[in-house]
């Protein structure tokens, strides 16, 4: 759908973002996977396992970030192609979170099945927090997930200055809401009807 839109208009645009971005959104679901699976018979986390959880949890953002390109369609998007615009872009979106949400569960259960469902529950609410605020950073303030081992000091230094303006809170609440609420769903979707893909993708939640 990409390629089509690419020659049809005979320009990139933002559309060549798409495919780098979903790209990005496979790795928290490749190192979730990764963790998840070398945790399996309640085993302890090795090195490899605790550094692809900050992997997770640093790329994790980028699987919910592709739906804040929607943006682009104002100025990008002409009365012919909107709605195609909109189709391709809301099927990457769709895709993105999907990734996200299954990467997440598969931490979420290990959790859950060591520490109790209440802790389990206040891991993936943080989580979901964390990766509203990544968003922010990534889309507002511009940063991405390599600048945490390049400017480490920066990113910190406007997370404190997040709590101090409230345009910035609002959008953390309302994205942390939006993909809360679909995760939720997703997860008691997966826990009440024994959804195989959401269950089996990890081999581990038993």
């Amino acid at each position: 759908m990409v390629g089509v839109r690419i020659v049809y208009m005979n320009s990139l645009s933002f559309y060549w973002l798409i495919v780098p971005n979903l790209l990005l959104a496979w790795i928290p679901l490749l190192a979730s996977l990764y963790v998840c699976r070398s945790l399996r018979d309640g085993r302890r986390p090795g090195i490899a396992a605790a550094a692809l959880a900050v992997v997770w949890l640093a790329f994790y953002p980028n699987a919910s970030y592709i739906v804040t390109d929607l943006k682009h369609l104002s100025y990008i998007s002409t009365e012919r192609t909107l709605y195609y615009d909109l189709s391709v872009n809301m099927l990457a979106a769709v895709l993105g979170w999907l990734l996200g949400a299954l990467s997440l569960y598969g931490i979420h259960a290990e959790v859950k099945r060591r520490a109790g469902a209440v802790a389990g529950g206040l891991f993936a609410g943080a989580v979901t927090v964390l990766g509203a605020i990544g968003v922010y950073l990534g889309r507002v303030l511009r940063w991405n997930s390599w600048d945490l081992l390049r400017k480490p000091g920066r990113i910190i230094t406007d997370v404190l200055h997040i709590a101090a303006d409230p345009q910035a809170l609002l959008f953390i609440a309302a994205f942390s809401a939006m993909t809360g609420t679909l995760y939720f769903m997703l997860y008691q979707l997966a826990d009440k009807s024994g959804l195989y893909f959401a269950k089996q993708v990890h081999y581990n939640d038993r």
